[in-house]
Order: C-alpha cells, then structure tokens, then sequence
C-alpha cells in the first residue's frame, strides 16, 4: 500500500509519498498555494503542476495511491471553498481516494500519533485541535488573527504595540519596552509609531506583523515587567483552547495528551512554563510533538489501514526524510 501526505500552509506546500515498510518515494516542497491568494483556476493548475512533479519523482500514476491526505490552510472554513479544493484534488490525482482536512489536523496528527488528544499550535495564528478516539472531533480558536488567536504570534506583537503607545503617552510607566519599539520602528517620535509600524509590516500583514514577537520574546527574556505579562497572558490564552477542547470532547483516558507546536512554543521560558503548570494542575499530560506535519499527513492517510506500529514508523521515516 502507498500513501500520500500533504502539509499545505501559506508560505510552503509539502508533500510525501510512503508504502507500510517507511519507504519513502518522494518527498517535496513546492511555493504554498492559497484560495484566498490564488483563483480557483490558478489554483487547480499550480497544484497539478506539482502533482506531476511528484508522481515522476516517484514514478507511479495518482490511481496506485491507496489513499492520500491532505492538510489544505483554510479547508473547512469557506462553504464555497471546500468544493473548489476538492474538485483541484480530484484533477491533479486523478483516482486517488483523498481525505481533505484543515491543516491543523495534521499538525494534530502528528504531534500525537494520530492517536486521541489535543494540540494546540501558536505560530502567527493560534489555534486547538484535539479527537477523543470515539468519532469526537473539534478545533477552538483559530478565527482570525484580527479579531481572535490570542496567544499567537501576531496577538504578541499587537498587544507590546499597544504597551507601547500606552508607554509613550503616558498611562503606565516607560520600561525597556519603549526605547526597543522606538530602535525597531526606526522613529525619534512616537507620534510617528502607527505609520512606521505599518509601511514595516506592509499594511499589518499576519506574517510581518508576527515576526515582531521576537522584539517581545527578548524582552521578557531579560526580564521586562511589561512583556512577561504578555507573555503569561498568552500561555493562559493558549491554554484555555485546550481546556475546552477537553471539555467539549470525551475522552476515555483521564489524564489526556496535550501536545504543541509553533513559532511562540520555541522560544519556551516563561510562556511553557506556565503552559505546563496549567495543564498539571488541569491532570493533563503534556507532551513535546513526535512528529511534524507532514508525517501528521501521511499517518492521517494510513491511520484505518495499518496497525499502530507500522504508522508509526512511517511517520517517522517521513519526518527524517529531507524534502526538498
């Protein structure tokens, strides 16, 4: 059997093909591809394009797939989008049967083996996805980096903007956080903050905004009041996604797997710290991810088909494998 995974995110789109013994005959990283960037029909043609490139790389047709995942940003949330990206699916694998999922189910899958519980990723966005091994599926969070993702990438960088203007005129006392928001906008006014914030981040787009938290990250490192309180904020932001996850759904186990991915988790201190205080006190087991993405995908797909641990070796094998 040979199954295909696909871990699809705004910046790359990452796929893998993989038969039960962890052979991996193709893995590959193609410019990620969007509906809400990319037309319905210029989206069907890139991702056939690459469909191609990897079906030769691997030397075999869709149709010898025995089934393939796929991890698509934005599936789920768009009744007019799910059909455009099945119907793209459909085209670029001709006879391929395929699982469609938002990618924060691979990054579930992953992270925890396919097997029941709950991750929870804080990269630009934020957002929970757990199963509780009895058909009980469900994510919390994840709406919109405007007006939702707290905890995220994005929320960090928004709020110490905030702390900054609210330093600047006044209404609480001036900490480092000032005199590093002023170096990093590049202004000698902080009347001059809004504009410079948003030619830099070229109109507050996610991922620009976002990279703004490591500014965050190094001040609640050296220990700035003001951004250690951010930063506990958005552990219990985090981990309230989790707690109502665990709620919503209905575990057998009683002290259920929590695990954690994304950009905010790597800089670890403080905001794990209190994430893992949370979740002990809570009786949840939290969990450092086994696998990415990708292998999240591939054990998505292979998940009804074989047993525990030949999935899991072929997760493993998919996540030591270099795409390229």
């Amino acid at each position: 059997m040979l199954f295909l995974g696909c871990d699809s995110g705004s910046t790359k789109m990452a796929f893998a093909l993989c038969d039960t013994q962890g052979r991996v005959l193709a893995a590959r990283s193609f410019p990620g591809i969007t509906l809400f960037r990319n037309r319905g029909s210029e989206y069907a043609a890139l991702l056939t394009g690459y469909a191609h490139a990897l079906l030769a790389d691997a030397g075999i047709a869709a149709s010898a797939i025995t089934m393939g995942a796929l991890g698509l940003t934005g599936y789920g949330e768009s009744a007019e989008a799910e059909p455009v990206m099945r119907e793209a699916v459909s085209a670029a694998f001709p006879g391929m049967p395929m699982i469609l999922v938002n990618d924060a189910v691979v990054g579930w899958s992953g992270a925890l083996q396919a097997r029941p519980g709950i991750h929870v990723v804080a990269g630009t966005g934020a957002i929970a996805y757990g199963e509780d091994g009895k058909g009980g599926k469900a994510r919390c969070g994840g709406w919109s980096t405007f007006c939702d993702d707290e905890g995220s990438a994005y929320w960090i960088a928004r709020e110490g903007l905030n702390l900054f203007y609210r330093q600047a005129d006044g209404r609480i006392p001036k900490t480092a956080l000032y005199d590093r928001w002023m170096q990093a906008l590049q202004i000698t006014d902080p009347l001059h903050a809004p504009g410079a914030f948003d030619a830099l981040t070229g109109g507050w787009q996610p991922a620009r905004v976002a990279a703004f938290q490591r500014l965050m990250l190094t001040l609640c490192q050296e220990g700035d009041p003001c951004a250690e309180q951010v930063y506990a904020q958005a552990a219990d932001h985090l981990f309230h996604l989790v707690s109502t996850l665990a709620h919503t759904l209905c575990f057998a186990e009683k002290s259920i797997p929590v695990s954690y991915s994304g950009g905010v988790f790597r800089g670890k201190g403080l905001l794990l710290d209190r994430f893992s205080a949370h979740c002990a006190k809570a009786g949840l087991h939290l969990c450092a991810p086994a696998f990415g993405p990708l292998a999240g995908s591939i054990g998505y797909a292979a998940r009804d088909s074989v047993d525990a641990s030949v999935l899991s070796h072929m997760m493993e094998c998919v996540d030591k494998t270099p795409v390229v």
